[in-house]
C-alpha cells in the first residue's frame, strides 16, 4: 500500500485554503464573532483602534469588523500564503480609507512594532477523537491521527504563560463549539474533507465509504 507524503501544518493549510470556511462548518466565523465581542468588552472598538490579527486565515475577523461600520487600522498575518491570498482578494475593492495590510509570515517573525496591540485573545481547540476511532477500525496499523500541531499548543496553560512573559494580562476562557449540518451526511462530508482528509488520502474508495458509515453511527 502506498501512503501519501506527510504534509507539514503549513502545507496542509495551503492545500485546504479554498475549502477552509466550508470544512469548519461555520465554527470559525462563530469563534470570530465571540473574539470580537470579547475584545470590545475589554475596550470598545473604534476607527482609532489598532488590531493585529495573527493567523488571520481567510480574513473572517476583518470581514466582521468592517461590516460593523468602523474602520480601524488592521494588520493581518498568516503563515499560509494561500490563506492570505484569499483574504487579500476579498478586500481588494473594499471601500475603506484604511486598507487592511496582509502578510504571509510566521508569527515569531512579525515586524509589527511593540505595543501596537497591547491586548490579545488566543483561541484554542481540542483535538478530535472521531477520526482516530474510524482510523482504528479501518487501519489499526497506522499511527493514530493527531492535529498537525505540537501537543503543547493545545495546552491553554502553555499559551497563557507564553503571552504573560512579555507582559500581557491574560484571561483564559474555554468555549465549546460544535460542527453541524442539516443531515448526518453533511457532517460526515465536512469531517472527511477537513481533518479526515489527512488520514484518508491513502485509503481506497471502499475504505472511505466504510469510514463514512462508521462516522454516521458514532
Amino acid at each position: 500500500m502506498s501512503f501519501a507524503p506527510e504534509l507539514t501544518p503549513t502545507e496542509q493549510l495551503n492545500k485546504t485554503a479554498e475549502k477552509h470556511e466550508a470544512t469548519t462548518g461555520g465554527v470559525t466565523r462563530e469563534l470570530a464573532n465571540h473574539t470580537i465581542s470579547s475584545i470590545a468588552a475589554l475596550k470598545p472598538l473604534t476607527s482609532d483602534s489598532k488590531i493585529l490579527d495573527n493567523a488571520c486565515g481567510t480574513g473572517i475577523v476583518t470581514v466582521i469588523i468592517l461590516k460593523s461600520g468602523i474602520n480601524p487600522e488592521i494588520h493581518t498575518f498568516d503563515v499560509a500564503e494561500n490563506m492570505v491570498s484569499i483574504a487579500r482578494e476579498r478586500f481588494s475593492a473594499h471601500p475603506t480609507s484604511k486598507r487592511p495590510s496582509w502578510q504571509a509570515r510566521n508569527s515569531p517573525f512579525l515586524t509589527t512594532p511593540s505595543h501596537t496591540a497591547p491586548r490579545t485573545l488566543v483561541l484554542c481547540t481540542s483535538p478530535t477523537r472521531i477520526i482516530q476511532e474510524i482510523q482504528a477500525q479501518i487501519h489499526s496499523d497506522e499511527t493514530p491521527f493527531k492535529p498537525p500541531v505540537s501537543d503543547i499548543w493545545l495546552d491553554p496553560d502553555h499559551t497563557k504563560a507564553l503571552l504573560s512573559s512579555p507582559g500581557f494580562e491574560v484571561t483564559s476562557t474555554p468555549i465549546d463549539r460544535h460542527l453541524g449540518g442539516e443531515m448526518a451526511d453533511g457532517v460526515v462530508d465536512l469531517l472527511f474533507h477537513g481533518l479526515g482528509s489527512k488520514v484518508s488520502n491513502s485509503w481506497s474508495k471502499e475504505e472511505k465509504e466504510k469510514g463514512s458509515e462508521i462516522m454516521k453511527n458514532i
